[in-house]
């Protein structure tokens, strides 16, 4: 089924989102840094046949205004809020992949109003507590990578040949990456196409992720609702350990990892991502 297409305003900025309608209680998903709300198809229209679900296009991405600066962490927090907000929806079920898992958190804990649930995909909170100032290696290398992305490309089957041998992206399957080349792209004027995520936006989201990371670990007591962390099985040890961190901190946190996948999990198995989650969501 076909999802609904919107926009919304919310703090100044225009938010795309995808609809699929469903009887039950509001669910959005929020996706990771530099990727879009399409990507998650496969997860949604599993989850529409019990839920309402909604999914959004976080600022600087997809369809949904790019602004020059604000990409921090409360900004992203904020707009999900606001989201939630302007469509009236209450005892929410949030779902979220790293920079939405992180948002996801961060809102609960804030605005514990809004929400029934909440499964976390591998939040990047770093650093991590006691870990000194300096940011991890790894993230540094996020940050200067999406600022060297390439954007602009001949066509999007030469962006599927390309990033299908990349290492990030070589254990997707192979439907959730076309999702992403078709709806993560658009055309030029010169007949060539672009990432609808301008490269600096994507850095300026990893770089903002990072700003004030003791904040973040502070506020995690507060959450009040069931939670369930998901990590990947082969993640990188350093998201293993921000996920293991914040099921320490929030109250009756659950922990659990995902067999056969890395840090993109929804991408590389989503149909069994998508019954932990109903699992947990049903169950609790």
């Amino acid at each position: 089924m076909a999802p609904r297409e919107g926009y919304v305003s919310v703090n100044g900025l225009r938010l795309h989102y995808l609809e699929w309608p469903g009887d039950g209680p509001p669910l959005v998903i929020q996706h990771a840094t530099g990727f879009l709300a399409w990507v998650y198809t496969p997860i949604a229209e599993r989850l529409s046949s019990r839920y309402h679900v909604y999914a959004y296009d976080a600022r600087g991405h997809g369809d949904s205004d790019k602004p020059a600066d604000a990409y921090s962490w409360r900004d992203f927090a904020s707009d999900l809020a606001a989201f939630l907000e302007a469509l009236s929806l209450r005892d929410v079920l949030a779902v979220g992949h790293s920079l939405g898992a992180k948002s996801a958190l961060v809102c609960a804990a804030q605005r514990p109003d809004l929400f029934a649930k909440v499964v976390a995909m591998e939040p990047p909170i770093f650093p991590l507590p006691d870990a000194g100032p300096d940011l991890p290696d790894e993230l540094t290398g996020l940050i200067e990578g999406a600022r060297r992305r390439r954007q602009v490309w001949p066509s999007r089957e030469e962006i599927f040949r390309s990033y299908r041998q990349r290492p990030a992206f070589a254990t997707w399957r192979e439907d959730v990456l076309r999702l992403y080349v078709e709806h993560g792209t658009q055309g030029r004027e010169d007949g060539q196409v672009e990432l609808k995520c301008p490269p600096e936006a994507e850095s300026l989201t990893f770089a903002g992720g990072a700003q004030s990371a003791d904040e973040i670990w502070r506020l995690l007591p507060r959450i009040s609702c069931p939670t369930l962390l998901l990590v990947g099985a082969e993640t990188d040890p350093l998201y293993r350990a921000s996920a293991e961190e914040a099921a320490r901190r929030i109250p009756g946190a659950r922990l659990e990892a995902v067999p056969g996948t890395t840090h993109f999990l929804p991408m590389e198995r989503p149909d069994v991502v998508a019954q932990v989650i109903e699992r947990f969501l049903v169950e609790g």
